[in-house]
This record gives C-alpha cells, structure tokens and sequence, in this order.
C-alpha cells in the first residue's frame, strides 16, 4: 500500500499482531469511496471513548 501525494512514494508496513484478532471475520471494506485491496493482512478497527471520571469545573469549560 503506497501513501502520498508528492513525487516520493512511502510504503505501509502495519505492525505484526501475533495471537490477536482471531474472533472476528473477513470482510470486503470500501474507505473513503474508493476500494482498498489488502492482500494477505489483516486489519484491525478500534473505537476509544476516553471520558474521565470527574474533571474540574474550570477544565470543563
């Protein structure tokens, strides 16, 4: 998978998660309007809500 938009062409390597997302299952993803092949590696989606438990009132403003 190449990213940029100048001239020079970087390369995605994902990092290697031994053991972990076997549950889930494959699926054909579409991002951004525009298909994104994958051969060969898996892909891991994660939603983080961080709400702390009690702020100060002047932090909450």
């Amino acid at each position: 998978l190449a990213i940029g938009s100048t001239g020079r062409r970087q390369v995605f390597h994902a990092p290697r998660r031994p053991g972990m997302g076997t549950v889930g299952k494959p699926i054909r993803l579409l991002a951004n309007y525009f298909e994104v092949e994958i051969p060969k590696m898996d892909v891991y989606h994660y939603e983080v809500d961080i709400k702390p438990d009690k702020c100060p009132r002047r932090v909450n403003r």
